[in-house]
């Protein structure tokens, strides 16, 4: 067996040690896992816990200070000089009402307002001295939520405050003769949260908030709730705030309000002591891999690496040297080696078959004997030049011009030359091809060329003389004879008018189509949105006033390309969408455009008679129509048109569309050149 052959020992020393260590790596992996998951658990159910508790001690909290405002408003409400006032207020004891909602005592600093409020949602008395007492749409909805006895209110924002009212029937034997709102702040500072917070510990966050979620407060300010609705959540909630932050947080109602109460914890500190479990485990495991792969492929390389390197580069070199002889020997092109003295080293079959000259013949002679004697003194100086500085003109670069044939033949040719390095020397290789075949098309097609100017040239003075005289001179018998004429022979020198107008018509667009492969395509940035607003006031002005609805795109994105050739681009495809909606009770035209990779396709779209999408691809063919002319003019020229300007600029067109539901025309366009 050669050295190089892959026998079942080879295998085996191949596969034992990637076999052990991707074993080692699953293992190791695996532990890694299952120990950080076992933490990361750990860690979330102690803050689970811990969150559940402390939730429920701060709604408890909450709880009981809002029976006991409950019950205190409920016991001012029942005094009676309160319900006296409520159920005469005409009588007098204005002064003993208000006496009984402010005591002499010092008011208390979060009470904002006392009021008294009438069942039918007036107000009867206030102590509110400010210029926003409470709304009464407010007064309200507060009404409505009392059932038997005094019930807290939401929290609101009352000018840049936020503030709760409580609220509590004021009753005359089984009737409610009014209704004893107390307004109040919404104690707490910054501070006193930031404290509270600290208390509770892993940068924690307090909020309360209404349990419709439209209002959240840190007892200091309105704040931004959470950014799922937690109304209906039981147990642990785990979101992500704006900010990129994900938190973790245990709601509750709380009971005898309607409000929510809520301890927010970030995620990343609780998981922190498993991130660094895991990066320790991860680092440790690595380390062990590493060792165990380094020791397995160590041994593994000194028993067979002599070995597998010297078949390696022996396959290499002999594939190398087969594959290089493979496209030397089977290429048309010439392919020919010197050194730096000018002298032939190598010479392929195609430089034979190309030359004429056998290897026996050249090699070792000097390559001069390829050239013309005009050109053997510059290359000899060139290449003497280029030993010395390096300084490429012909090397590295492809050139056209004369190769010498063993005949004396003298052909063009394309050359390509590259120098290598080569212990210290230099080595040119040189690939030639035989351009002759190439030059004289290119000469043909210059001349085709020429002679379709000629014809073109022809067509538009030649054809246009005798259309000009049948139009001239029906429109003579028209005007000077049509009384003597019958009716149908009259019809038919307008049948004659009209046709030898549309013959014009389909001339001027031949031309104009024909014109457009030999036009020089210019390459500036052309702003599409003017292009295509003063294009639409063109045909607008051509067109009359018919009321069409036209939308273009505010952000259209310029483009690159001749601006004129765009124009007429612009042009036929909004008067194809004018043209088509003649018929529509609501014309309707769009120019938008979308994103394409590196171009942009820009789209006209209109509501008007559209057309089969079986025959779309028809649409761009010169001459064709999938109307008649009857229903619509033209020549069916302008969207072939449109497909060639757009293909000059190396984008593509098509379209879409339903009959009697309108069309879409695109076509995709090169980004604009870099300015400066």
């Amino acid at each position: 067996m050669p050295p190089d052959a892959k026998g079942p020992g080879f295998l085996v020393e191949r596969r034992l040690p990637l076999l052990f260590t991707l074993v080692l790596a699953v293992l190791l992996v695996g532990l890694t896992w299952t120990a950080y998951r076992e933490v990361r658990h750990t860690a979330v159910n102690a803050t689970r816990g811990r969150l559940g508790r402390v939730t429920d001690q701060l709604g408890e909290l909450l709880s009981t200070s809002a029976r006991q405002l409950t019950s205190g408003v409920q016991q001012l409400a029942d005094r009676p000089a309160i319900r006296a006032y409520l159920r005469a207020p005409l009588r007098g004891g204005r002064q003993e009402a208000l006496n009984a909602l402010q005591p002499p005592a010092a008011p208390t600093p979060m009470i904002v307002s006392l009021e008294l409020w009438n069942p039918d949602g007036t107000r009867a008395l206030t102590t509110a001295r400010d210029a926003s007492p409470l709304e009464p749409e407010a007064a309200r909805a507060l009404m409505a939520m009392v059932d038997s006895t005094a019930t807290i209110g939401p929290i609101r924002e009352r000018r840049d405050t936020l503030v709760y009212s409580v609220i509590a029937p004021v009753r005359d034997g089984d009737h409610v003769v009014g209704y004893l709102v107390q307004t109040r702040r919404v104690s707490g500072s910054p501070q006193g949260s930031r404290q509270l917070a600290q208390l509770i510990g892993s940068d924690a966050a307090l909020f309360v908030g209404n349990a419709t979620g439209d209002l959240w407060t840190d007892f200091s300010a309105r704040v931004e709730g959470p950014p799922i609705d937690v109304r209906q959540a039981e147990g642990l909630v785990e979101y992500e705030r704006s900010d990129g932050g994900v938190y973790i947080a245990t709601p509750t109602v709380i009971p005898g309000t309607p409000w929510i109460v809520m301890v927010e914890f970030p995620l990343r500190p609780v998981l922190a002591p498993a991130r660094s479990f895991l990066l320790r485990m991860g680092a440790i495991a690595i380390a062990l891999l590493a060792a165990a792969a380094i020791g397995a492929w160590a041994l593994n390389r000194y028993m067979a690496g002599l070995r597998r390197q010297v078949a390696t580069q022996t396959r290499s070199l002999q594939e190398s040297e087969s594959r290089l002889r493979s496209v030397t020997e089977t290429a048309h092109d010439a392919i020919i080696s010197a050194d730096a003295a000018g002298v032939i080293r190598y010479w392929n079959p195609g430089a034979a078959r190309m030359f004429g000259y056998h290897a026996d013949d050249v090699v070792g002679k000097p390559v001069t004997m390829l050239m013309p004697e005009q050109y053997r003194s510059a290359h000899v100086h060139g290449m003497r030049r280029y030993a010395e500085t390096r300084e490429p003109r012909i090397v590295g670069r492809t050139a056209e011009l004369e190769g010498l044939r063993r005949d004396g033949t003298v052909f063009q040719i394309e050359l390509s030359l590259a120098a290598t390095p080569l212990d210290e020397e230099l080595a040119f290789t040189a690939v030639i091809r035989d351009i002759t075949d190439r030059k004289r098309i290119e000469a043909a097609l210059h001349a085709t060329n020429a002679e379709l100017e000629s014809f073109s040239y022809s067509v538009s003075h030649d054809l246009r003389a005798p259309l000009r005289a049948i139009h001239g001179f029906a429109r003579i018998l028209m005007e000077e004879h049509g009384g003597q004429l019958d009716p149908e022979a009259q019809r038919l020198l307008g049948v004659i008018d009209a046709n030898t107008r549309r013959m014009g018509q389909l001339i001027d667009d031949l031309l104009a189509f024909s014109r457009l492969g030999r036009q020089e395509l210019g390459r500036t940035r052309v702003d599409m949105r003017e292009l295509v607003r003063t294009t639409l006031e063109e045909i607008r002005r051509t067109d009359g006033d018919r009321a069409i609805e036209v939308t273009i795109a505010p952000d259209l994105p310029p483009a690159g390309g001749d601006r004129e050739l765009l124009r007429q681009a612009v042009a036929n495809l909004l008067q194809n969408a004018v043209k088509f909606t003649r018929k529509t009770e609501s014309p309707q035209i769009e120019v938008g455009h979308r994103p394409d990779g590196d171009h942009t396709v820009y789209y006209v779209r209109d509501n008007g008679a559209g057309f089969d999408q079986r025959y779309a691809g028809k649409l761009f063919g010169v001459f064709q129509r999938l109307h008649r002319a009857e229903e619509f003019d033209g020549t069916g020229v302008g969207l072939a048109i449109v497909q060639r300007i757009v293909q000059r600029h190396g984008g593509r067109v098509w379209a879409e569309g339903k009959v009697n539901e309108g069309a879409t025309f695109y076509v995709t366009l090169p980004p604009p050149p870099p300015e400066g």
